[in-house]
């Protein structure tokens, strides 16, 4: 009689589990459902009613959005670890892979959910499949290694090739392919487009011109611009050139207006015949709202200007001082402007984050903002320079031009400075163009540096910077 007892309570028992399983299943599906058909209100309304008194719905909507502009449109799901009330789900996206926490309410609804990144155990990555020329001899090998199949594997990249500096000595690394369906790996000469990590050759100009005295940090951006603009200031402040190394001008994102424009391709033919009186007649219209100088908010538009005033004050093109004052010098022979009009085929396919071909940028769209291309040999050259700092215009470029003053995150001419990094000082910039998404990093006092570069848009800055630290923090110890 005990034992038909006790087999009757193990059967309840694992009823009564297999029961909560299936219910958080299915609760799980119809948060996957309305996840994927923006319905976030929705999402929010399977909450519990405590959770729904403590958490604001449009905040909640919020949230989701910003995790689905991550993760695309969610394709599966599968139950990664039960921890009794709780599981983690691994959803995979069209984007991206996630790890979704949920917490059952005992209702059919939740208690809690949260979001967190998704990484592959280390067995799958080293038995990874994805072409790599990596060696996996040292310490940093293996943390190179780690760190980019996983972030290939999670965010379904296509290739990048992988460049680092330690103590004067240059590493190299490729992975994936250079276009969908061909199997062929990067190499080091493979082009890419830096996006704005243009912006940091822009500030390196800059600077020359400072110390060329070409002209002043503080001069009126007026001064060299065709005609009148006194749209150019706020309130009798006017828009100074260092404002505009440093995204505090308060010109728009982007000129024109690109929200008017239904596909990249038909962005990319506008730029084809914008030109810079277009470009001049469009700054005519804008209005300056803001203090100049006050207020971080990200140009393209500033920066590109920025690269129109320095061929200005020199009599000289974009690319003539890119080769007489970095490229020349830092024997960069690949690295050059963007083309004039834009293609798909004169050099590396890019990629979106749904897999699909973009155009390549034209050097119309983002001039000295974000127009050069390059490849990871002269990069790692580039790199290599902006460690040492020989030369005094990468030395001035690197010094703050705006921040708060309390050690958090900086400006220089160009580039974008964090102190609080676990290498400590970090000088670096990402960038980012319909196909492609790079990422540039040095940290002078520990003698390193890296340069990411990959044919897949839309990846997350923060994942970025994590990815960079993890490998930065690798050479640094290398040397030791």
């Amino acid at each position: 009689m005990r034992k038909l007892f006790f087999a009757l309570f193990l059967h309840l028992l694992l009823y009564t589990g297999l029961r909560a399983q299936a219910q958080t299943d299915v609760l799980q599906d119809s948060l996957m459902a309305r996840f994927n058909r923006n319905d976030f209100h929705g999402f929010y309304d399977l909450g519990s009613p405590g959770w729904r008194q403590k958490n604001n719905a449009d905040g909640i909507s919020g949230w989701l959005e910003y995790i689905k502009s991550q993760t695309g449109n969610l394709t599966s799901a599968v139950l990664s670890l039960d921890s009794g009330n709780t599981k983690y789900y691994t959803w995979q996206g069209k984007k991206k892979i996630i790890t979704f926490k949920l917490q059952g309410a005992g209702n059919g609804g939740f208690e809690s959910f949260d979001f967190n990144s998704f990484h592959f155990p280390a067995n799958v990555i080293f038995d990874s499949t994805i072409p790599t020329d990596n060696p996996l001899k040292s310490a940093l090998d293996s943390t190179v290694h780690r760190l980019t199949v996983d972030f290939m594997l999670t965010h379904h990249l296509v290739g990048l090739a992988v460049g680092v500096i330690s103590n004067g000595k240059s590493y190299t690394y490729n992975y994936g392919t250079i276009e969908k369906g061909r199997q062929q790996l990067p190499t080091v000469t493979t082009t890419f487009e830096l996006a704005s990590v243009t912006k940091t050759f822009t500030g390196i100009l800059m600077a020359q011109a400072v110390l060329d005295k070409k002209l002043n940090p503080d001069d009126d951006i007026r001064k060299f611009l065709p005609g009148t603009y006194p749209n150019l200031q706020y309130k009798g402040h006017p828009i100074r050139i260092v404002n505009l190394a440093n995204h505090t001008s308060g010109l728009p994102a982007e000129l024109p207006n690109l929200d008017t424009f239904r596909n990249p391709f038909t962005v990319l033919k506008m730029y084809n015949n914008y030109d810079n009186a277009k470009f001049f007649a469009d700054i005519r219209d804008v209005k300056i709202d803001t203090l100049p100088g006050t207020t971080y908010a990200y140009s393209n538009s500033g920066m590109k200007l920025l690269g129109i005033i320095l061929e200005k004050a020199y009599g000289l093109s974009y690319a003539q001082l890119l080769k007489k004052y970095i490229t020349g010098p830092l024997q960069m022979k690949n690295t050059r402007m963007a083309n004039a009009i834009s293609d798909t085929t004169s050099y590396t396919k890019g990629y979106n984050e749904e897999g699909q071909t973009m155009p390549h940028l034209n050097v119309n769209m983002f001039g000295g903002a974000g127009a050069i291309l390059s490849d990871s040999r002269d990069m790692l050259n580039y790199v290599r320079e902006n460690i040492a700092e020989s030369l005094p215009a990468v030395k001035l470029s690197h010094q703050q031009t705006f921040g708060n003053g309390n050690g958090d995150d900086g400006m220089g001419m160009g580039w974008q400075i964090a102190y609080k990094t676990i290498n400590g000082k970090r000088i670096w910039k990402s960038g980012g163009t319909l196909g492609f998404r790079s990422y540039c990093a040095v940290v002078p006092d520990k003698r390193v540096g890296l340069i990411w570069l990959s044919n897949r848009s839309d990846l997350i800055e923060d994942e970025l910077s994590e990815m960079a630290d993890q490998i930065l923090l690798q050479a640094a110890l290398k040397k030791k």
